[in-house]
């Protein structure tokens, strides 16, 4: 089994399941690091996931990549990332309110709704992010929109008003996202 901790090849005796590995593992990691990846012949798996790991089990010729953050590490590196989801929901957000300015509401809705889940997703993270640094969510500007414009777009749903939700679509929230907000 080849094992790779940040970088550093390292052998180990095998182990039955990854969970085991990943604990044969923690002595090796400097204890100021949280392990925030690992990855099994390139395929991802999630480091939080207890039970998962322990279901995984190692043949011994897995190649295995698990990478370490500090706390700050992982916080900058959630930060850089937080632009990119933006942008992301910002075209899908355009991409709404232009189904829906042509009629095509149903789809312009499933897209609208698996936007604005994203959203909030992204707005958690930063949230989450702002608390391990102990500082101020980036996105405070993103989420007055979000309060403001919100109910507008709700009541604007409601009664079906379409042109109106793709006009406060891509009038009030995408420029902002595109902004990156951050």
């Amino acid at each position: 089994m080849r094992v790779s901790v940040d970088g550093n090849e390292i052998e180990l005796p095998g182990a039955v399941s990854l969970a085991e590995l990943v604990e044969a593992l923690q002595p090796l990691i400097d204890p100021a690091r949280v392990v925030t990846r690992i990855e099994v012949d390139g395929t991802p798996a999630d480091p939080t996931d207890r039970a998962a790991l322990a279901a995984r089990r190692l043949t011994g010729r897995e190649s295995i990549a698990v990478g370490s953050e500090t706390p700050s590490e992982f916080a900058a590196s959630r930060r850089k990332e937080i632009a990119g989801h933006l942008h992301r929901v910002a075209d899908r957000l355009a991409a709404a309110a232009s189904g829906l300015a042509a009629g095509e509401t149903v789809a312009a809705n499933r897209l609208l709704a698996s936007a604005t889940r994203d959203l909030a997703l992204v707005l958690e993270l930063d949230h989450q992010v702002a608390v391990l640094e102990a500082g101020v969510p980036a996105c405070g500007a993103l989420v007055a929109a979000v309060d403001r414009v919100g109910p507008l777009l709700a009541a604007a749903e409601r009664e079906r008003r379409w042109a109106e939700v793709a006009e406060l679509l891509s009038q009030e929230l995408v420029p902002l996202l595109r902004a990156g907000a951050v």
